[in-house]
């Protein structure tokens, strides 16, 4: 991924520019006096599994586990 350089006037003027292309997989280095302030780039989808209830309705009855709940508690809260 390329980044580019953008001084924080231009983003300001150009926030709607910026935003789309951030959505389209770009990254900014925003700087102010030729120093680094901070970053702009897409946040990363997570790749964790979502759950559901028939998902868990499966795992308690298909399961002979003694420790089924503790089990579930990682699951659902880590």
């Amino acid at each position: 991924m390329n980044t580019k350089i953008i001084g924080i006037k231009q983003l300001h003027k150009e926030l709607k520019k910026v935003s789309d292309a951030t959505e389209r997989g770009e990254s900014f280095l925003v700087v102010r006096n030729s120093k680094p302030v901070f970053e702009i780039r897409p946040v990363e989808e997570r790749k964790e599994k979502k759950y559901s209830l028939k998902d868990f309705k499966k795992i308690q009855f298909e399961s002979k586990n003694k420790n089924l709940s503790k089990e579930l508690d990682k699951i659902i809260y880590k």
